[in-house]
């Protein structure tokens, strides 16, 4: 589990949200709690007192974990609980943590109980005007964003919004994520199941696929979820344009602010994210059962 100081990180990563421990805005952080509960519902969950348990076909941590945001009596009798929920269905007993989990003394019992910590994740949010003014400002080096008349030329971008994912989005996000690839047939299901209005952007680079992004809008908020460049294109302005074309449509639905998930490991996307604005809310880790 993730104590250190908020004094002693690093000047270099400004995305470094507070932790378990550390103050936090916890109106806030319940509130991105439950938009991204419904930006990714689960196939399946189970109310235990104040826990929801959620199981989606093993698509993704979050929907496969235990959401803890309220209390339950006795915590080493909730654990049980969990253990018997993922095991028939093969997965590791698994809860997500954040500063605002309950109750207050759940990170001791899963240290007690053997649960590992498979690495934070900062919740970050932007003005959605903001990010649209820097993401217009665009970059040195960027390639050149083309229009939409299919235009092409050497080293330029060309950005679209989709309604729903074709082959192309999916061929392009299977390269990246993991939850398109192997875990794609559970990640549809789920994305079926979505309450909230959702886009897909794609982009392309002198005609080539390169990178995707989703969207979705819940109130005056944009979700940005499931960012994916491939490699060769890394560094050339495709995941702004991406960015773009799902700010401008969530700022045409009605949103004025943006979240999104960014890992620790991310370092490329953490620089670029914190460049266009976004700023630490709070960070989040999954704790799995080890025995």
């Amino acid at each position: 589990m993730n104590t250190e100081p908020v004094g002693s990180r690093s000047v270099q990563d400004a995305l470094v949200a507070p932790t378990v421990g550390e103050p936090v805005d916890a109106v806030l952080s319940r509130q991105l709690e439950e938009l991204a509960h419904r930006a990714w519902p689960p196939l399946r969950e189970l109310r235990f007192g104040g826990w929801m348990l959620r199981e989606s076909a093993g698509s993704s941590r979050r929907g496969n974990s235990v959401w803890a945001r309220g209390n339950v009596d006795d915590v080493a009798a909730a654990l049980a609980v969990v253990r018997e929920f993922y095991a028939p269905v093969g997965l590791p007993a698994t809860v997500q943590i954040t500063p605002v989990s309950r109750p207050s003394g759940i990170h001791q019992a899963l240290d007690t109980a053997g649960f590992d910590d498979t690495g934070p994740t900062d919740v970050c949010a932007a003005d959605l005007t903001d990010l649209i003014g820097r993401l217009a400002a665009g970059a040195p080096g960027d390639a050149r964003i083309g229009a939409d008349n299919g235009s092409r030329g050497t080293n330029l971008l060309d950005a679209v919004l989709l309604d729903a994912m074709d082959g192309i989005w999916l061929d392009v996000a299977a390269q990246v994520l993991e939850t398109f690839a192997g875990q794609r047939n559970g990640t549809l299901r789920v994305l079926e199941n979505l309450t909230v209005p959702a886009a897909y952007a794609l982009c392309a680079l002198d005609g080539v696929p390169v990178a995707v992004g989703r969207g979705v809008v819940d109130g005056d908020w944009l979700g940005v979820y499931s960012m994916a460049t491939l490699p060769a294109a890394r560094g050339r302005g495709a995941a702004r344009a991406v960015l773009a074309r799902l700010a401008a449509w969530a700022a045409d639905a009605g949103a004025s602010r943006a979240y999104l998930q960014v890992e620790q490991t991310s370092t490329a996307a953490r620089r670029l994210y914190a460049a266009l604005g976004f700023r630490p809310v709070y960070r989040y880790s999954y704790r799995r059962s080890t025995c």
